[in-house]
């Protein structure tokens, strides 16, 4: 990627507004101290060089609305920066300017909101002083969401893995809805509208990311060759995730054999019945934890067992491939902090 020339030619050019301006971060001449200003917010680890023979002025503003990171950064003078894959994160770059953009064999110039890949590292040259909006949120927050809302079965993770660039679909939407969302922020938006907002956030991501995300739901009937009982498979999975059921059953219950029903979810879903099945099971556990879903205040083993486990043991071990945390620390982490603290930091 050439790092240099467009961007470096706007630096002459009045800066436009700054989102988030009334939560300031950040002012400073050190290039590090800028990037980890917004490492702090977006937990990206990226890295940020200055061009040759310019001097950084960065300026970070941001906050933590919810489960949603939001920070604007400017630069003051040409910078590459590098993002590595951002694995079980969710992240959202709205450039306020033309940037240069390379991820996956692809190089464009975005003006328009993009995602990082959670598999390849993704080098970009903002608009020096325009800058960018960047969103970020925890990627099983954003399952929970979908599983809450999309009215279709998720049958394992979302990745944000492709060929082609990771260009937001309904772009316009996405960034106004985006800034507007600052820009209440920034007038003072109350305590009890966070959660309000926080789901305003997550809907239009995930209309921006939509076509990003399809692999993760089971296969509607009739598309891309799904036959109808793979859907109403996974529909029984979900509605039975409690009970001590066996891929027999599951079988049984859509009228054809169990070999079928195998061989249909490793065409069309990617993962045996089994899988899907363990996969839904955590993600229900998951959402008990966190205080989404079951029984108010509910001990690790009453998640476990509300979610279809029978021993403690594996699930905690599934658990901890999964989520990268056992069962006991995502309890402590989101049950034992004070409701106020993911509103504003």
């Amino acid at each position: 990627m050439d790092s240099t020339g467009a961007a470096d030619a706007v630096s002459h050019q009045l800066p436009a507004d700054r989102p988030l301006e009334a939560h300031a971060l950040t002012r400073s001449t050190s290039a590090a101290v800028v990037r980890d200003s917004v490492n702090s917010l977006t937990s990206d680890e990226h890295l940020l060089v200055p061009h040759q023979g310019h001097g950084i002025d960065g300026t970070v503003n941001g906050l933590v609305a919810g489960a949603i990171s939001l920070v604007f950064v400017s630069y003051g003078t040409g910078v590459t920066i590098v993002s590595p894959a951002s694995g079980r994160r969710a992240l959202l770059v709205i450039p306020r300017g033309p940037m240069l953009v390379e991820s996956c064999g692809n190089q464009w110039v975005a003006n328009t909101p993009f995602a990082l890949s959670s598999h390849h590292q993704t080098k970009m040259v903002p608009d020096p002083l325009r800058g960018a909006l960047v969103g970020g949120v925890d990627a099983d927050v954003l399952e929970n969401y979908l599983a809450a809302t999309a009215g279709r079965v998720l049958v394992k993770p979302i990745s944000l893995a492709s060929d082609v660039p990771l260009q937001l679909s309904n772009p316009n939407m996405v960034s106004q809805t985006w800034l507007e969302a600052c820009r209440q922020l920034d007038q003072g938006l109350p305590g009890e509208s966070v959660t309000w907002l926080e789901n305003i956030l997550l809907a239009t991501m995930s209309a921006g990311l939509a076509p990003f995300l399809e692999p993760a739901f089971a296969p509607l009937p009739g598309n891309k060759g799904a036959p109808a009982y793979v859907e109403l498979a996974c529909n029984y999975l979900e509605q039975n995730l409690g009970a001590n059921i066996r891929i027999d059953d599951v079988a049984s219950a859509v009228g054809i054999s169990t070999r079928q029903l195998h061989n249909a979810f490793q065409a069309h879903v990617g993962q045996s019945p089994a899988h899907v099945l363990r996969d839904m099971r955590l993600a229900r556990a998951r959402r008990i934890l966190e205080g989404q879903a079951g029984p108010a205040a509910a001990t690790v083993a009453e998640a476990a067992f509300d979610a279809g486990f029978s021993h403690l043991g594996r699930f905690a071990a599934y658990y901890s491939e999964k989520y990268k945390e056992s069962p006991s620390a995502t309890l402590q982490r989101l049950r034992g902090r004070p409701l106020a603290a993911t509103a504003f930091r």
